[in-house]
């Protein structure tokens, strides 16, 4: 058990992806200081790996030379971690891959895999010896999520040999072709093991370690047990939760839920917490909503709240907000006043 406690001030953080040219980068990490973060997660993907570390370097350092921390996200690594990005490794490296339940190979990594497990160790030392962040941001680590017509049929993942055998070994039975309660305890082990195993290599490298935790889109139930083995682990420093009532279809009061559980789980093993608010997809006449949100948060308790991303994803079109400036606006104004 770690001794971090939630931090005597507010922490405000803010994520950044898109631009990778330190010299723009320079003019909005000016806006972001004016504005008072405290922070910045930089997506750092497998494309980034291959291609942009140095650059991603520089912005890190630009940050931590203005006296903010710089996180880095594992964006769409494997297919195993949330985000946008595409994964190679999930392509390339098929002895490691998913299999769906109607036997279809995925192009995403298993995190029962060893190839999945030798990718990220060579990640995190990139992180580690060539960003020199401060911290990993573990962005909602899951195994495959199907959607649309996948999602409607029922289609889930994994069942591949490794899931198999993990299955067997836990309840002595045959593996069910349904998606068991079972099997969803199997697959959370699973990506707590994997997760135990990786902040345990960076924090041995000086990293904190941070895991913003998958919320389920259909059920607020048992949120305490199924996040209480992330924080037990030795190595997580943080807990984070991005309720996004909207994106959910939920009411705003429903964040006062995710907000207390992880308010609990931190001061029962003394973690610090994080909270995130939905800076993208907001729907037109929704940003007073978010100030609305962000207060809900302060009043549970919650003294770091995020934003996903900068400028409310107004530079990413498929997840824009209708009106990005006046979300961006709330957002911002809020913090002032809740800063004081």
């Amino acid at each position: 058990m770690t001794a971090a406690l939630d931090p005597p001030s507010r922490q405000w953080g803010v994520s950044y992806f898109g631009v990778r040219n330190p010299q723009h980068f320079q003019r909005d990490l000016d806006d972001i200081a004016r504005l008072g973060f405290t922070y910045i997660v930089f997506t750092f993907s497998e494309n980034d790996h291959r291609f942009y570390q140095s650059s991603v370097a520089d912005c890190v350092r630009l940050t931590q030379e203005r006296g903010l921390q710089a996180y880095v996200d594992p964006w769409g690594v494997g297919g195993m971690f949330g985000g946008e990005a595409f994964t190679e490794r999930g392509a390339w490296d098929i002895e490691g891959q998913q299999r769906r339940s109607d036997g279809r190979p995925l192009p995403l990594l298993c995190p029962n895999s060893d190839e999945a497990k030798t990718y990220l160790v060579r990640w995190i030392d990139t992180v580690a010896t060539v960003l020199q962040a401060d911290a990993i941001f573990w962005d909602e680590p899951h195994f495959y999520l199907p959607f649309g017509e996948a999602r409607a049929q029922g289609l889930w993942a994994c069942c591949c040999t490794r899931c198999i055998e993990r299955f067997a070994s836990a309840y002595g039975k045959p593996f069910p072709c349904t998606e068991t309660s079972d099997v969803r305890h199997t697959k959370q082990a699973a990506i707590a093991d994997f997760l135990g195993d990786m902040t345990t290599v960076a924090g041995k490298k000086g990293l904190r370690n941070i895991v913003c935790l998958l919320t389920d889109p259909d059920t607020l139930d048992d949120l305490e047990s199924k996040w209480e083995p992330y924080a037990a682990m030795a190595h997580i420093d943080v807990l984070a939760a991005d309720p996004y009532p909207l994106f959910y279809g939920r009411d705003i009061a429903t964040t006062q839920v995710f907000c207390e559980a992880l308010q609990r789980l931190g001061k029962r093993y003394g973690k610090a917490t994080q909270m995130w608010v939905q800076g993208f997809r907001v729907p037109q006449d929704a940003a007073p909503l978010l100030g609305q949100e962000m207060r809900l948060m302060a009043a549970c308790g919650a003294r770091d709240i995020a934003m996903w991303s900068y400028l409310a994803t107004a530079y990413m079109s498929s997840h824009a907000c209708a009106q990005p400036d006046q979300v961006w606006e709330v957002f911002t104004q809020t913090m002032a006043e809740l800063s004081g």
